[in-house]
C-alpha cells in the first residue's frame, strides 16, 4: 500500500472522527457510507477498483485518514488525500500487475480550462487500460509511460468533466497541457452573503446561488432575466408600456409586495441610476457594497462569478434596515495566478419587434366600422367623404403604420481581459463594450467599461484593490410613442412628406387635421442621456491569529448624469405656437458621491465535532446627490439645436426650472454567531443595530435580529441505509427593515421662492416650508418567519425543496391627513401593516447521468405561490381608496382595504349584455340587477397575482455539446383586458381599432352578444367584470446551445496558442401561449432576440 506524496494533506482528515461498522458488505457501499458520515468525497475508477468486493469494517471515533487506510489495507489500493476534501483511490502498481512499459514517456500538466490553475491529484490513465496511470503532483504535472500502440489518455478530477486526450494531436516530444472543464454543478462549500462567507452545511437561511456562466448561457446580455429561471419567487415586473426599450430600467419583486405605495424614483436619482426608493425593489450588493440598479444592468456578464439571492431573515438580517425586500448579491471574478492569461468574449444579437400582439383592422375593415357606426348618414358631404376613402382603398391604399417606427435591432458586446501573477501578487485588467440598437428607430444604448483588480498576499496580510469605471450614452426616440402609430387609420397615405398633414378626417360632426408623424423624423430632435460612474474598493485583511481575521474596507463611488432633450421648432407640436416659443430644450445635470467604510472581525474554530464562527462588523456610509433641471424655448431654426441658441428660459408653470439635493447617512453594527455540532445540528444568531438620517431624531436607532436552526438529517445514523444523499430541515425567525423612502420626510425642509418678487423689489428672495417634519418617524419593520425542507435521493438523481414563509410588515410610512388650517394637508407617519405569505418549491430530476460517456439529461421544475393582505391602514390611504373607488374607466387601480389583498381586481360585477336592450346588466352589492353602473358596487373579484408561477427547464450535455430550454409559466391570476375596452367599446372612432370591434356586437333585440352595439353616441363602458379574465400563460423564454473546442482534441488550436474556443447561440422570448389576447408594448414594442456568442481562452 502506498501513501504517496499526499501525506502532507492528511492533517485536514485527522480532525474528522468517524464511527462505522460493516459486516461482509461491498466496498463501494462502505465508501458511500463513509462519505455521507464524514462529508468527504471518494473518487476512483469503478472499472479499476472492484467495488463489489466484500469487506468487514468496524471503527469507533477513529480519525478518518486512519480509518480509510485500515479499510483498504490488503486490497492493493493506493490512497491519495487531497486538499479539497477529496480522497482519490487507485490500484497500486503491484495490483496492476507491474507491467513493464518501454514506450514513450508523456509529460504534461493538467489545468482548469477557465482559470488555468493547476489541478493537484488529477488522474491520468491509459484509455485502453485504466489500471495503468498516475496522479498529478502539487504543480499539476505528470509523467506517464505510454505504449506505442496507445491512442489516448483519460484525464479526470473530482468536480470536472473527464477528458479523452487524443495523442495524435500532440507533439509528445514536448510537455503537453490538458485543460479540464468544470462540471455544471460544482460542489458548493460556502454561501456568498456579501459579508463573510458562510459554511453551507451550517447556514440556516434561504438562498439561491447561481454561477455567472449558467446565467450567461441563458441570456448573454441580461443576467437579471436569467435569474427568474432559477428562483420562482424572483420576478421582473413586466412593463406592458415600455416593452423591450433598452433604456427603461426593470422593476423587480422578490416574494411579492412587502410595502404599500406608489413611490417612484425622482428624476435626479434616475439620472444616477438609483431606483432604490421604489417600494418593493430588492437591495443589490456588488462585491460587498450596496450598488444601484443601473450598475447591475450595465455590468458586463463576463465579469460575474456568481449571484446569490438571500430570501429570509437568517440570510439577510445582516443587512438590517435595507433587507425587507430581499437581497441580491453579485460577486465578480477575482484575479488568478499563473502566466499571462488572455480571454476574449463577444456576443452578437439580432432583435425583431413582436407585432403579432396587435390585431388591428385593415383599411376596408376600418371604413366599414365607421359606416356601421353611423358616421356617413346625415348629408352629402359625409357621403362624398366615404366614397373618397373607398376609392383610395380600391386603388390599394392600406398603410401598415406599425412597421414605420420600428426596425431590426442589433446588439454587439466585446470583452477582453488579462490576468496572471503568482501566489503573492495577482492582477486582472478588463475592458468591455456594449452597443445596443433598439427595435424602435432612434433608440440605442452604448456602454463602455474598464476594471482593474490587484491582489497582494504576503504571510498574514492580504491586500486587494478593485477599480471599476463605466460610461453610458443612450438615445430615446423623440417622435412619439408606438401607440401613436397604432392609432393611425390604415386608409391614410404616408408618402406626402412635403407637408405635416396627412389629410382631413371626418369625425361625424367636424373635419379635423391629422398630422403625419413621419414628417417630424426629418428634423434634428433628439433625446440623449449620458452617465458616468467610478467605483474603487480597497480592502486589507490580516490573519491576527490562526482562526482570527481582521479586515477593513474603504469604498467610494462617484456618479454623474446628464440628460438633454431637444424638440425642433419645425416639429408639428409647435404649428400653433408663436415664433418665440417654437422649439424647446430641456437639460438636466446630476452628481452623486457615496462612500463606505467597513471593519470586520471574524473568528472560526473547529474542535472535535464542534464548529464555531463569530463575526462583528462596523459600517458607516454617506450618500449625497444634487441636480439641476431647466427648460429653454425659442429656437430660430432646426440646425440651431444647442441650448445656447434659445431665446429665453421657460417660465411656463409646466416647465419649472428647479434644483434638488439629498444626503443620507447611516451607521450599522452587526454581530453574528454560528454553531454546528457534528455537521448535523446548526444554530445561527444575527443582530444588527442601524441608525439613519432618513428618520426622525427620536427614532434614529432600530434593532434587527434573526435566529435560525438547521438539522442535517441525512447525517444521522438511522439514515445510513436509506437512499438519501441530502435531507435538511431549516427554520428561522427575525426582523428586517426598509429604507425605500425619500431622505427628508422626517425633517422640516424649506425651499427658496420668488413668490413676493412681483410685489416688492427684485432682491426679495425667501424660503418657504415644503412639508411638516416628524421627529418620531421611524423604520418600517418586517417580522419574518420561514421553514424549509430540502432533500436529494440516489446520489442527487432526484432533488427537491419546499419553503414556506409568513412575513408581517408594520410601521409603514404613509401620509396622514391633517387639518388644512396647518398649511398642509398631510404629514408622514408610521401607520399601516401588510402581511405577505406563501410557499416555493423546486424539483430536479436527472434521468440520464452517464459519466463514462459524458452524457447527462436534467429536468427542473419550480413554482411559487404568494399572497399579500392589508392588515391596517391610515386615513390618507382611505382617501386614496375613495378616489380610486370612483374611477370609472382605464385600467383598475388597486384598492387597499383591510383584510383584502393588495393586488385585488376591483370592478363592478356584470351579467353581460342584455339580449333585448343591448345594455350591460350590472349586479349591485345586494345582489339585485341594474342597467346603471355605480362605483359603490365594486367588489374584489380576484387577485392579479398568479395562483402559481415558475419555470420548466431542460438541459442536455453530450461531451462538449450542451443544450437547454427554459419556459416560464403562470396561471390563476386575474387581469383586466384593457384592449377590449379601449379598442372595442370605448374606442375612439378617429383611431384604428382591434379587429374584434367588428365581431360579436349586439345589433337587434334577441341577439346574444359579448359587446354592445357599434355606436359613437352610446355612453362609455365603465369598469366591469365583463373584461376581467383569468390569465394562464406559458412563455418560451430561452433556448440555448453551445459547443466547446478544446486544445486537447484539436491540434490546430494548440499551434495558435489557444486553450479553448466556445461557440453558443441563444433565442430569447420566442413566443408565448396565453388565455388572454391583448396588446403588449404600447409605447415601445417587445422583441424576440437571437444571440451568437464566441469565447476564446488563450494560453
Amino acid at each position: 500500500m502506498l501513501w504517496s506524496e499526499s501525506y502532507a494533506q492528511r492533517g485536514a482528515f485527522q480532525s474528522i472522527l468517524v464511527t462505522l461498522k460493516a459486516e461482509n458488505e461491498p466496498l463501494a457501499s462502505v465508501l458511500d457510507r463513509l462519505a455521507e458520515t464524514s462529508g468527504v468525497h471518494f473518487f476512483y475508477n469503478h472499472d479499476a477498483i472492484d467495488g463489489t468486493k466484500k469487506v468487514s469494517f468496524d471503527v469507533s471515533n477513529m480519525p478518518l485518514d486512519r480509518a480509510v487506510l485500515q479499510l483498504v489495507d490488503g486490497l492493493g489500493i493506493e490512497v491519495d488525500f487531497q486538499s479539497n476534501k477529496t480522497i482519490v483511490l487507485r490500484p497500486s502498481a503491484q495490483a496492476a500487475g507491474g507491467q513493464e512499459v518501454t514506450a514513450v514517456k508523456v509529460r504534461g500538466r493538467v489545468v482548469d480550462s477557465k482559470t488555468n490553475e493547476s489541478l493537484i491529484g488529477a488522474t491520468v490513465v491509459l484509455a485502453s487500460n485504466p489500471t495503468v496511470g498516475v496522479a498529478t503532483d502539487v504543480d499539476g504535472a505528470f509523467s506517464v509511460d505510454v505504449p506505442s500502440n496507445e491512442t489516448a489518455l483519460n484525464v479526470s478530477f473530482i468536480g470536472y468533466e473527464t477528458q479523452a486526450v487524443l495523442l495524435d494531436n500532440y507533439d509528445l516530444t514536448r510537455e503537453i497541457t490538458i485543460s479540464l472543464n468544470p462540471e455544471s454543478e460544482e460542489i458548493e462549500e460556502v454561501v456568498v452573503t456579501g459579508m463573510a462567507p458562510r459554511k453551507v452545511e451550517g447556514f440556516t437561511g434561504g438562498y439561491v446561488s447561481i454561477k455567472g456562466e449558467e446565467l450567461k448561457k441563458l441570456n448573454p446580455t441580461n443576467v437579471l432575466q436569467s435569474l427568474q429561471f432559477f428562483d420562482p419567487s424572483f420576478r421582473i415586473v413586466e412593463n406592458n408600456a415600455r416593452g423591450a426599450d433598452p433604456n427603461t430600467m426593470p422593476e423587480f419583486q422578490l416574494r411579492g409586495d412587502v410595502q404599500i405605495g406608489t413611490n417612484s424614483a425622482s428624476s435626479m436619482k434616475m439620472m444616477l441610476g438609483d431606483y432604490s426608493n421604489m417600494p418593493n425593489m430588492p437591495l443589490f450588493i456588488l462585491d460587498g457594497f450596496e450598488t444601484t440598479l443601473q450598475t447591475i444592468v450595465d455590468l458586463d456578464p463576463n465579469r460575474i462569478e456568481s449571484v446569490t439571492i438571500l430570501k429570509d431573515a437568517s440570510a439577510k438580517a445582516i443587512y438590517g434596515s435595507k433587507a425587507a425586500n430581499g437581497v441580491v448579491v453579485f460577486e465578480t471574478k477575482k484575479p488568478l495566478a499563473g502566466a499571462l492569461n488572455i480571454s476574449y468574449s463577444s456576443n452578437y444579437a439580432v432583435s425583431a419587434p413582436d407585432l403579432t400582439v396587435y390585431n388591428l383592422m385593415n383599411a376596408s375593415e376600418k371604413l366599414e366600422y365607421e359606416r356601421r357606426a353611423g358616421l356617413f348618414t346625415q348629408n352629402e358631404e359625409q357621403y362624398n367623404y366615404y366614397y373618397d376613402k373607398l376609392g383610395d382603398i380600391q386603388e390599394g391604399v392600406d398603410t401598415y403604420w406599425l412597421s414605420e417606427p420600428v426596425r431590426i435591432g442589433f446588439e454587439t458586446s466585446q470583452t477582453v481581459s488579462a490576468d496572471g501573477g503568482d501566489d503573492a501578487f495577482r492582477y486582472n485588467v478588463g475592458l468591455n463594450m456594449n452597443k445596443q440598437i433598439g427595435v424602435m428607430k432612434e433608440s440605442d444604448r452604448r456602454t463602455l467599461g474598464m476594471n482593474i483588480n490587484l491582489s497582494y498576499r504576503r504571510k498574514k496580510w492580504d491586500v486587494r484593490n478593485q477599480l471599476s469605471l463605466s460610461s453610458t450614452r443612450s438615445h430615446d426616440t423623440p417622435f412619439g410613442s408606438f401607440q401613436e402609430y397604432a392609432n393611425l387609420n390604415p386608409y391614410y397615405r404616408k408618402d406626402n412628406l412635403d407637408d405635416s398633414l396627412i389629410e382631413d378626417k371626418w369625425d361625424g360632426q367636424n373635419v379635423t387635421s391629422v398630422y403625419n408623424p413621419l414628417y417630424d423624423w426629418q428634423f434634428s430632435s433628439f433625446i440623449e442621456e449620458n452617465s458616468f460612474s467610478l467605483t474603487n474598493n480597497f480592502q486589507v485583511e490580516c490573519s491576527i491569529l490562526e482562526n482570527l481575521q481582521l479586515s477593513a474596507t474603504v469604498s467610494f463611488t462617484k456618479t454623474q448624469g446628464e440628460n438633454d432633450a431637444f424638440s425642433s421648432p419645425n416639429d408639428s407640436q409647435f404649428r400653433q405656437a408663436t415664433m418665440e416659443n417654437r422649439g424647446s430644450y430641456s437639460k438636466s445635470w446630476a452628481n452623486g458621491f457615496t462612500w463606505n467604510v467597513n471593519a470586520d472581525l471574524n473568528y472560526n474554530l473547529v474542535k472535535d465535532k464542534h464548529f464555531f464562527s463569530l463575526g462583528l462588523q462596523y459600517a458607516i456610509s454617506e450618500n449625497s446627490m444634487n441636480s439641476i433641471d431647466l427648460v429653454a424655448n425659442g429656437f430660430p431654426n432646426d440646425n440651431m439645436n444647442d441650448i445656447l441658441f434659445a431665446t429665453h428660459i421657460s417660465n411656463d408653470d409646466n416647465n419649472i426650472n428647479i434644483g434638488e439635493e439629498s444626503t443620507t447617512r447611516s451607521l450599522g453594527i452587526t454581530g453574528w454567531a454560528n454553531y454546528m455540532y457534528d455537521n448535523r445540528y446548526a444554530l445561527d444568531v444575527t443582530y444588527r443595530g442601524d441608525m439613519s438620517s432618513q428618520f426622525g431624531a427620536d427614532s434614529r436607532l432600530a434593532p434587527f435580529w434573526s435566529v435560525g436552526l438547521r438539522w442535517n438529517i441525512y447525517r444521522e445514523k438511522f439514515m445510513e441505509t436509506l437512499p438519501f444523499s441530502n435531507l435538511v430541515l431549516r427554520a428561522n425567525i427575525g426582523t428586517t427593515g426598509s429604507q425605500n423612502y425619500e431622505p427628508y420626510q422626517a425633517v422640516q425642509t424649506y425651499d427658496y421662492s420668488d413668490l413676493l418678487y412681483q410685489y416688492m423689489s427684485s432682491d426679495v428672495f425667501g424660503a418657504q416650508l415644503m412639508a411638516l417634519g416628524n421627529s418620531d418617524l421611524g423604520w418600517s419593520t418586517t417580522k419574518e418567519r420561514s421553514i424549509a425542507l430540502e432533500f436529494a435521493l440516489w446520489n442527487n438523481r432526484l432533488t427537491a425543496s419546499f419553503n414556506y414563509y409568513n412575513n408581517y410588515t408594520d410601521q409603514l410610512l404613509q401620509a396622514y391627513n391633517i387639518a388644512p388650517s396647518t398649511g398642509f394637508t398631510s404629514i408622514m407617519m408610521n401607520l399601516g401593516a401588510v402581511r405577505n405569505f406563501g410557499y416555493e418549491w423546486t424539483l430536479g430530476f436527472t434521468p440520464i447521468n452517464d459519466y463514462a460517456r459524458n452524457i447527462q439529461l436534467m429536468v427542473t421544475l419550480n413554482g411559487s405561490h404568494q399572497r399579500n393582505r392589508v392588515e391596517n391602514l391610515s386615513n390618507e390611504v382611505e382617501a386614496l381608496n375613495q378616489e380610486r373607488q370612483n374611477q370609472a374607466t382605464g385600467t383598475p387601480l388597486p384598492l387597499y382595504v383591510e383584510g383584502e389583498s393588495t393586488n385585488g381586481l376591483w370592478v363592478v360585477p356584470s351579467r353581460g349584455i342584455d339580449p333585448m336592450t343591448g345594455q350591460e346588466v350590472f349586479v349591485k352589492l345586494d345582489g339585485s340587477e341594474t342597467f346603471e353602473w355605480d362605483a359603490v358596487d365594486k367588489v374584489n373579484i380576484g387577485e392579479t397575482t398568479p395562483v402559481m408561477q415558475g419555470t420548466v427547464g431542460f438541459s442536455f450535455i453530450w461531451k462538449d455539446l450542451s443544450m437547454s430550454m427554459y419556459c416560464m409559466y403562470d396561471f390563476g391570476g386575474w387581469e383586466y383586458n384593457s384592449t377590449l375596452v379601449d379598442k372595442i367599446e370605448n374606442a375612439n372612432i378617429l383611431n384604428n381599432l382591434d379587429k374584434r370591434a367588428l365581431e360579436d356586437r349586439w345589433e337587434k333585440p334577441g341577439d346574444i352578444a359579448k359587446y354592445k352595439r357599434i355606436s359613437v353616441t352610446d355612453p362609455q363602458t365603465n369598469m366591469s367584470s365583463r373584461f376581467a379574465m383569468k390569465k394562464n400563460e406559458f412563455q418560451f423564454s430561452s433556448v440555448a446551445a453551445s459547443y466547446r473546442f478544446d486544445a486537447s482534441k484539436y491540434k490546430g488550436l494548440r499551434k495558435a496558442k489557444i486553450s479553448s474556443i466556445s461557440l453558443s447561440s441563444t433565442f430569447n422570448e420566442l413566443g408565448r401561449i396565453s388565455s388572454i389576447k391583448m396588446e403588449r408594448g404600447t409605447d415601445y414594442p417587445f422583441a424576440r432576440t437571437f444571440n451568437l456568442s464566441l469565447d476564446i481562452l488563450f494560453n
